[in-house]
C-alpha cells in the first residue's frame, strides 16, 4: 500500500504547507497522483485511452469563492480513496491559497486579470498566474486540441437570476464544440455568455492560446465553508464526476443563451451605479437607461432590455466594471455553437 499523498487532504494541505516538494504515489488501482506545486494536483488515469481529455479543473482563482474549492477537494479525496476511478487526465488547481485564508478575492490585485498578455505590475497574483500558465502548458504539451478542456469554477459575489452559469470567452479556435456545451446542459448550467472581447481572464488564456474547450463557471454565490447550499448544486456535481470518470447518464437540461455585448470599464475614480448593490445579475434594462457614472461621463445601457452582469463599482481602474449581455439565438455550424445574426 503507497504511502498517503496527502498529510491531511489536498485543501488543508494546501493551506497549511510553507513549501511543497514535488511528489508521487501510484494508487493499487493503478491511477497516478502527482503533486506538482503547492495547490496544483495532476491526475494520470491507470490506462491510457486514445481519445482521453487532458481536463483543467481549477478553483480557488479568487479565495472566497468556496464552493469550486469544496468540489476539487472532494473529487481529489474520491480519486485518493480509489472511491472513484479517472479515465482522463486531470490538472486539479486550488489557485490562492492566502486570499483563502484571509477569505478575501485576493490579497494584492485580481488574479482573473491576469492571464492576457499586457504586461503588469508585480504582485503576489502575478507570480501566481505566470506559475499556472506554465503549469497548463506542460500539461497540455503534445495533447491534441480536441482533448484539451478547462473547468474554472468560480462563485458569484451577489445573487444571480440565473443560479449557475458559463462564461464561453473568445478565441479564433472552435471552442464552443457539442460536446462541451452538452456538458455544460447536463450540469444544470442555466444559461451561458458568448463572448467575442478578449480578455484575460484564466479561461480564456486556455481557450484563446491553446486552443481549450474552456468557460468560467460561476456556481451560486460566495459563501463561507461550510455554507454553501451544495443541494442547488448536486445536477452540476453528478455531471461533473461523470465526466471524470466517462460515465453518461445524467440528461441534457436547456440552457439560455446570451451574447455579451460590451464590457464597462472604470476609468475614472469617482465611478459608481445608481442601481440597489444587491440588484442580481442579468437584471434588465431599457436602451437609454441610466447605469451610473464614470467621472463626468453617465452611463447608459446601450441596448433594448440588456442585461448588466458583475457589476462591481470597487475595481481597480482600467479594470472592468461590468458586462452587458443581451438574449441571443445560436445553432451549431460545423459543431461549433455560434450566434444567428
Amino acid at each position: 500500500m503507497p504511502a498517503p499523498l496527502f498529510e491531511s487532504s489536498f485543501l488543508q494541505d494546501t493551506l497549511q504547507a510553507s513549501v511543497t516538494s514535488p511528489r508521487s504515489i501510484t494508487l493499487s488501482n493503478g491511477v497516478q497522483m502527482s503533486l506538482l506545486q503547492k495547490g496544483v494536483l495532476k491526475i494520470s488515469p491507470p490506462a491510457e485511452a486514445k481519445q482521453a481529455k487532458h481536463i483543467v479543473i481549477s478553483s480557488a482563482i479568487h479565495g472566497n469563492e468556496t464552493a469550486p474549492i469544496e468540489m476539487v477537494d472532494d473529487l481529489a479525496s474520491q480519486i485518493a480513496t480509489e472511491s472513484i476511478v479517472p479515465l482522463h487526465h486531470l490538472l486539479l488547481i486550488i489557485a490562492h491559497p492566502k486570499a483563502i485564508l484571509a477569505e478575501e478575492r485576493f490579497v494584492e490585485t485580481n488574479l482573473n486579470r491576469l492571464f492576457g498578455d499586457a504586461e503588469y505590475p508585480q504582485s503576489q497574483e502575478l507570480a501566481l498566474a505566470i506559475s499556472l500558465k506554465e503549469q497548463v502548458t506542460h500539461f497540455w504539451q503534445d495533447v491534441p486540441m480536441a482533448n484539451r478542456w478547462h473547468l474554472d469554477m468560480h462563485c458569484s459575489i451577489r445573487a444571480s437570476k440565473h443560479y449557475t452559469f458559463a462564461i464561453s470567452p473568445q478565441s479564433a479556435y472552435p471552442t464552443r464544440q457539442k460536446e462541451f456545451i452538452d456538458f455544460m446542459q447536463k450540469a444544470g448550467i442555466e444559461a451561458v455568455l458568448l463572448s467575442e472581447e478578449p480578455s484575460s481572464t484564466f479561461s480564456w488564456f486556455s481557450s484563446s492560446k491553446f486552443g481549450a474547450q474552456a468557460a468560467t463557471l460561476e456556481l451560486g454565490q460566495v459563501a463561507k465553508f461550510g455554507h454553501n447550499d451544495m443541494n442547488k448544486l448536486a445536477q452540476f456535481s453528478k455531471a461533473f464526476l461523470e465526466l471524470v470518470q466517462s460515465v453518461e447518464s445524467s440528461t441534457a437540461g436547456d440552457m439560455i443563451t446570451y451574447q455579451v455585448d460590451s464590457s464597462i470599464y472604470r476609468e475614472n475614480m469617482d465611478f459608481e451605479f445608481y442601481f440597489d448593490k444587491a440588484l442580481p445579475n442579468f437584471s434588465r434594462f431599457s436602451e437609454g437607461e441610466e447605469l451610473g457614472k464614470d467621472g463626468d461621463k453617465v452611463l447608459t445601457m446601450p441596448v433594448e432590455q440588456g442585461g448588466v452582469v458583475f457589476p462591481n463599482p470597487n475595481v481597480e481602474l482600467k479594470q472592468r466594471a461590468a458586462l452587458i449581455v443581451k438574449p441571443c439565438a445560436t445553432r451549431y455550424v460545423d459543431n461549433q455553437l455560434t450566434v444567428i445574426d
